[in-house]
């Protein structure tokens, strides 16, 4: 059994504390050891674990650590990841028992969550990092960048490619054939009909660009 930390310990970070509680009902490989934060005290109980530090304690951990990083924003999580030196901790993906994962030659990168109801089909590429929360489905032949995030019951259509960093608000669609590029922002609920560059920032039916306020 090896033992497994989380890296947040906020509302994300507490649903993926009860995700590998559930794996353990199938899978008792993971041995849940508390989370880490850094805006909380060592000691401190979240959800009737321990927060065991911060980024510093990550990088003088002293054992093998299986580390997930459940942090929903994109920017913030991968910060996290590269401030992590420490070559003894390693990101494994973390998949729900009730996840339909689809073909079998889809591809699951390191680190990436898949939370409980997602439904995948076949040709999917889940970047390294990625979040794809609850009840989401994804089409046929999408490609999910680094890092990215999709909130809950999220429909992503066939041959949707969706950029690094990139962060998709809860019960947002995006069509068939569209590509979001990096760094962009979907609000929740939008519906993305046609391809955005980098950057982006979107609300709406149909979704449009939205710039920055001053």
């Amino acid at each position: 059994m090896k033992d497994i930390a989380i890296y947040g310990a906020g509302g994300f970070g507490r649903e993926t504390a009860w995700l590998i509680h559930e794996i353990a009902q199938h899978d008792e490989s993971w041995n849940l050891i508390g989370f880490f934060d850094d805006g909380l005290k060592p000691g401190v109980l979240v959800d009737g674990l321990p927060v065991l530090g911060g980024l510093k304690e990550v990088n003088q951990y002293g054992e093998p650590l299986e580390l997930v990083i459940a942090i929903a924003n994109p920017q913030i999580r991968s910060k996290c990841v590269k401030a992590i030196t420490n070559h003894r901790i390693h990101f494994p993906v973390v998949i729900h028992p009730s996840v339909l994962r689809g073909a079998p030659d889809n591809v699951f990168g390191k680190g990436c969550i898949l939370t409980a109801g997602v439904i995948l089909t076949t040709g999917i590429v889940i970047g390294e990092f990625a979040i794809v929360n609850l009840a989401t489905t994804l089409g046929h032949d999408v490609k999910l960048g680094n890092f990215s995030s999709i909130m809950p019951q999220c429909s992503i259509s066939g041959n949707v490619t969706i950029g690094e960093r990139t962060f998709i608000g809860a019960g947002a669609r995006v069509l068939q054939g569209v590509t979001i590029e990096a760094d962009t922002v979907v609000g929740a609920g939008a519906v993305v009909t046609k391809s955005f560059p980098a950057g982006s920032r979107l609300i709406g039916v149909p979704a449009q660009h939205v710039p920055p306020t001053a």
